[in-house]
């Protein structure tokens, strides 16, 4: 098919998030993503064309047997979102030892690790589970071996005379999955992603998840890019019509697409219309967007919206790596990881957020069946993204102060300035005097910044775009951001 005119626009929540899964999995494939991007949007004769090779030409480059069978997308798709969701084999493995350790259901944790399914009609519980198969053509992978083990070391492990520490329970169980690491990360992954509850439920069958050649031909390039048979079915998502249309099916993703009876606040605008049909790319789309969403402590999944997919990335980009880095739990507010996202972008990223600044970047938060948004000013916005105000903001290093910027309280701002700028000059007993000083320790969290409040008093006052250190430049910026403010 000719894939030279698709241009991939920026349009609601959810295929913005398909789109930059997308690309988060072709970036772990080794195709460079950065080079898409062109005002905003992405053309798509490129994305596309590698897409057909990756879903039927060019194969896993995993070694076992018939997991070498796979297309390159497929592997891809299971291996990152196997990332996505446990981190790798060692944190899924200690993590669940360790809530194994003051759990009433010890049981339900081993089953998580082991690969098992329940057979239907069984009424009990022992018989009813037996361990999950991987089937390609004549070839049979099954799990027994692994399941009996991690068995035996979770007995041996969770008893009154325990013969594994728990950090020996987790290097036996990490040793015996390694031996089938890649089969182990594929189920767990297909799984996780088509069961029920899962973010993709129903649209696998659950009885095809040890079939590998199912699950290859569930996405095929002639599935993906089907033709439309009709040029007067549009799709509510793309608004194109080149590819075939199917009308929403909320059973296949009911956590994603509208049950009107349950879900008000789960489609656009509480308008049936909105989300009335989908074609067959923009289906494709979709079921990557988990890979854009980012986990906070609260259980809740992020994904930060905007009206250019170049922003997208670099902000949602920039919010995991804070997340990554991050200690303290205020830091993991939603208000102020975009903030830092925003400053990010404004510090690193050459060119500048420009128009877009003019229009919504906000915060998708989605937990359980609630989808909120939340966003910031626009005059904050405006603030966040020039490059020396931002620089200024990284230097100083206190989340304290960012929230002032944030709440637009400047005055106060001000008057933190002074008040540490005055502690400063009295060298003789400003440590002591930051130490016991509640306000001050309040504002400054960083010991760096207690050492020296002098220069962050200076730092507080340049950040308005004036960088002179008298007070006569001090009074001139008070009148220059009452100016902006009005």
């Amino acid at each position: 098919m000719s894939t030279t005119e698709i241009i991939f626009y920026p349009s609601n929540w959810l295929y913005n998030a398909g789109v930059i899964g997308l690309l988060r999995l072709l970036e772990a494939t080794g195709y460079s993503v950065t080079n898409l991007f062109q005002d905003g949007i992405i053309i798509g004769d490129g994305i596309c064309s590698y897409l057909e090779r990756i879903l039927l030409f060019e194969k896993s480059g995993v070694s076992e047997f018939p997991l070498d069978k796979l297309p390159k997308w497929h592997w891809y798709y299971v291996k990152t979102s196997f990332e996505w969701n446990y981190g790798s084999i060692a944190d899924f493995v200690v993590d669940k030892l360790r809530k194994a350790k003051h759990s009433t259901d010890k049981s339900k944790l081993k089953e998580q690790i082991q690969l098992i399914k329940k057979s239907k009609g069984k009424k009990n519980k022992s018989e009813g589970k037996k361990s999950v198969k991987l089937t390609y053509e004549n070839q049979t992978i099954d799990f027994d071996d692994i399941n009996n083990a991690i068995a035996d070391i979770w007995e041996k492990t969770f008893t009154q005379n325990p013969q594994y520490t728990l950090d020996e329970a987790a290097a036996e169980i990490i040793k015996l999955i390694r031996t089938k690491e890649n089969f182990y990360i594929y189920r767990k992954a297909i799984g996780y992603l088509f069961s029920q509850d899962g973010f993709y439920q129903n649209l696998y069958n659950p009885s095809w998840f040890g079939d590998l050649n199912k699950f290859i031909n569930l996405f095929t390039p002639d599935k993906v890019f089907s033709p439309a048979s009709s040029s007067a079915s549009i799709c509510s998502f793309c608004s194109d019509s080149r590819f075939e249309v199917e009308p929403i099916d909320a059973k296949q993703m009911s956590f994603l697409f509208p049950v009107f009876s349950q879900f008000p606040n789960a489609y656009w605008q509480n308008n049936k219309k909105t989300v009335a049909q989908i074609c067959s790319l923009c289906k494709f789309l979709i079921i990557h967007h988990h890979l854009a969403l980012i986990r906070l402590s609260d259980k809740s999944e992020i994904f930060i919206n905007a009206p250019s997919f170049q922003v997208m990335w670099y902000l949602n980009k920039f919010a995991r790596e804070i997340l990554g880095s991050a200690s303290s739990r205020e830091m993991r507010a939603k208000r102020t990881l975009l903030a830092m996202s925003v400053i990010e972008y404004a510090t690193k990223i050459q060119t500048t957020l420009g128009v877009w600044t003019g229009m919504n970047i906000e915060v998708v938060s989605k937990k359980d069946d609630q989808i909120e948004f939340f966003s910031l000013p626009y005059e904050v916005i405006q603030l966040l993204s020039d490059r020396r105000i931002a620089s200024l903001l990284n230097q100083i290093g206190e989340l304290e102060i960012l929230n002032q910027v944030l709440d637009q309280d400047f005055s106060g701002l001000m008057e933190v300035g002074y008040y540490l700028l005055r502690l400063g000059f009295n060298s003789s007993s400003k440590q002591t005097k930051l130490k016991k000083d509640k306000p001050a320790n309040q504002k400054l969290r960083s010991e760096k910044n207690r050492r020296n409040p002098a220069e962050i008093a200076e730092r507080i006052f340049e950040q308005h775009q004036n960088p002179t250190k008298t007070a006569e430049q001090i009074f001139k910026l008070c009148a220059l951001i009452e100016e902006k403010r009005k």
